[in-house]
């Protein structure tokens, strides 16, 4: 699919998401200021995991919102939240408030990047919706670098009042162009409940899904909060990895999803879960700057296409009234798995070892994947 076929609201959907996703990884440095303000590590944890917690428990309200108001209403909503929450932090430090801006930050999130990613599904054929959600997609990752990398510098040079400036900015970007987005109002006036949030994920196709999108979670979850941990416990430099996650995800999202036939996803989304998770099961074998090299490829390669394939699947042939409430159920699936299996991987850690960890983390995504090879036969 060329960028030509890329409608107008398709693309708004992407780039106001990228300017989201700047103003939600610029907090990824929010420890800095909590530090700075004397906060003990307990406590910083419970306002970083808070923003989480609050994400996943909205999801099914948030997600039925969506579908009953319309999502560029309530895309324009959560843009407003994120953007005073952000600012808010320049003169608030009582820590119950600061918990309190995080939680309306959960919220946000699991408002607008559910209402995102259904426009943009939404504004998709379903032949081109493997490419163009992996398009979509790829653009959260290219935030990563507009969001914590100039954020340090900016922290550095300056200090945290224009830093939070700075975040907000992109929020206001983002909902400059979700103004320019054009929606059906007579889709948005239907009765919705919350209850039927849960009767769609009841649905044993849609379940395998999100099932398939919980391990591969608790797999990026586990590298992603340790592995910078344990490479550096080992004398190694972390930053090759980062750096070639970046450029792998976003680059096989952009110009490989094309290339995957459409025919039997699901068993190539197995195949694509067992791949990587042998190079989660081979981290402790990194002894040298090769191993760190080679793993930056591997690890990227075998993870950067599940997850936009299985929002396809998800979608394709799903009406569009319920849209906002299938992107809400699998982003809550891959939440769930990287926050809460991060905790239980954490104490596993703490029990044996970094190797025991990762391995047990490898052992758990194939001992899935066989589960649901067995439920489908």
């Amino acid at each position: 699919m060329y960028l030509k076929k890329l409608n107008k609201n398709f693309l708004l959907a992407t780039f106001s998401n990228c300017f989201f996703f700047v103003n939600f990884s610029c907090f990824f440095l929010l420890p800095l200021f909590l530090d700075n303000l004397g906060y003990t590590k307990t406590l910083i944890g419970l306002t970083m995991s808070s923003f989480g917690i609050s994400s996943i428990l909205l999801t099914p309200f948030c997600s039925s919102l969506i579908d009953r108001y319309g999502k560029k209403l309530l895309s324009l909503i959560a843009l407003f939240l994120m953007i005073i929450s952000s600012l808010s932090f320049i003169y608030f430090d009582n820590f119950f408030v600061i918990i309190c801006l995080r939680i309306i930050q959960g919220a946000a999130f699991s408002i607008f990047f559910n209402a995102s990613s259904a426009i943009a599904s939404n504004n998709l054929d379903d032949k081109d919706k493997q490419y163009g959600l992996s398009f979509f997609s790829s653009f959260t990752i290219f935030s990563y670098f507009l969001g914590p990398f100039f954020s340090e510098k900016l922290i550095t040079s300056y200090g945290f009042e224009e830093f939070f400036v700075y975040s907000s900015i992109f929020s206001v970007l983002a909902f400059l162009l979700i103004m320019n987005l054009d929606e059906n109002p007579s889709a948005s006036k239907v009765q919705i409940k919350v209850s039927s949030f849960f009767k769609i994920i009841r649905d044993e196709k849609i379940f395998d899904i999100l099932f398939a999108n919980f391990l591969v979670a608790s797999g990026f979850g586990v590298v992603m909060n340790f592995v910078s941990l344990y490479l550096v416990g080992k004398g190694l430099s972390v930053g090759y990895f980062f750096a070639g996650y970046a450029i792998i995800v976003s680059l096989s999202r952009i110009f490989l999803s094309s290339y995957i036939r459409q025919s039997n996803l699901f068993p190539k989304v197995l195949l694509m879960l067992l791949l990587f998770s042998l190079t989660i099961f081979f981290i402790p074998a990194i002894n040298s700057l090769i191993g760190v090299m080679a793993f930056s490829i591997l690890f990227p390669a075998t993870y950067s296409l599940i997850y936009p394939i299985l929002s396809s699947i998800l979608m394709i042939g799903r009406d569009h009234s319920i849209s906002g409430r299938l992107f809400g159920a699998l982003n809550a699936s891959f939440s769930i798995g990287v926050n809460l299996m991060t905790l239980f991987y954490g104490l596993i850690a703490d029990l044996y070892s970094f190797e025991s960890m990762f391995r047990f983390a490898s052992l758990l995504i194939i001992a899935g994947v066989v589960l649901i090879l067995i439920q489908r036969r």
